[in-house]
């Protein structure tokens, strides 16, 4: 049982990283379908780096900038020159996939000189996540970075108004997050699977956006539902042996659909009044024009 426990916790730990910082995004009324892609292009180039390099931690740091750069892109087109969030996320997505795809295409198979190891130490790890949780939900809940973000997420021509630099918040917010999500992805492939295959990490970026609704844009709720979801992926490695054996394809189809089941049960039923998005969440954002 402790060992099902640790490994939801190790599996659950990318799902939070990413979470939180999509969380910051979406706080500013942006939203990133691009975190997908970035949490798969983070894995690869980590991947890459900290088999070439021989060092995990720079292998981590690359992740999260591959992803913030990605972010950035992210940032100008649906912030900067108001293009459309939710294809602007997409594309940048399809795009991660296929540079992802590229840059690990010889690296199949090959095993990491070294790499990041939990097993241990997983109750520290979930100790030291919660505090993370926490720092972050009094960041933005308590201070005034906080409110800036979210003023620009709920009412940006009121925030403008009171001084605050809604287009810068808001592509700083989306390149943290994105920073955030290419780092859970280098996490994944090095504190958890520690291997490359084809389409390593595809699906966990869409769960983490399950993650941020479900938490209703809360850090302090994100550790709960990362751990939940990384509970059942850990649970369904132990139905693939026996006495159960059962088939790892339908295993491998019942993380998503979960996702839709605990959506269904949130945003389906009469709790969902308890779970609202930021006001502006994906509507650009406008200067006022004043005539005196």
């Amino acid at each position: 049982m402790l060992e099902l426990v640790a490994r939801a916790i190790i599996a659950g730990t990318p799902l939070l990283i990413a979470s939180i910082g999509e969380i910051y995004t979406e706080r500013s009324g942006v939203l990133n379908l691009g975190l997908e892609g970035i949490f798969v292009l983070g894995a690869a180039t980590s991947f890459v780096t900290t088999l070439y390099t021989g060092n995990a931690y720079l292998g981590l740091l690359v992740g999260g900038i591959f992803g913030a750069f990605i972010g950035f892109l992210h940032g100008i087109v649906s912030v900067s020159f108001r293009g459309r969030q939710v294809v602007s996320g997409l594309a940048l997505t399809m795009f991660s996939y296929g540079l992802a795809s590229l840059i690990g295409k010889s690296e199949v198979g090959k095993p990491l000189p070294t790499y990041i190891y939990v097993g241990d130490i997983w109750m520290e790890l979930i100790a030291i996540e919660i505090l993370i949780a926490v720092a972050f939900w009094y960041i933005l809940f308590k201070l005034k970075l906080g409110a800036s973000i979210r003023s620009v997420g709920d009412n940006p021509n009121a925030a403008e108004a009171l001084g605050v630099d809604v287009v810068k918040v808001r592509i700083l917010s989306t390149v943290f997050g994105s920073f955030m999500g290419g780092v859970a992805g280098a996490w994944y492939i090095l504190g958890y699977i520690q291997v490359w295959t084809e389409g390593a990490g595809m699906g966990r970026g869409w769960i983490a956006l399950a993650i941020v609704i479900v938490s209703a844009w809360n850090p302090l709720l994100a550790p709960v539902f990362s751990f939940l979801f990384g509970g059942i992926e850990a649970a369904l490695w132990r139905f693939q042996l026996p006495p159960y054996n059962l088939d790892p394809y339908l295993l491998g189809a019942l993380p998503y659909l979960a996702t839709l089941v605990i959506l269904f049960m949130f945003m389906a039923t009469p709790i969902k009044k308890y779970f609202r998005p930021p006001a502006s969440l994906g509507e650009p954002f406008y200067k006022e024009e004043r005539t005196i």
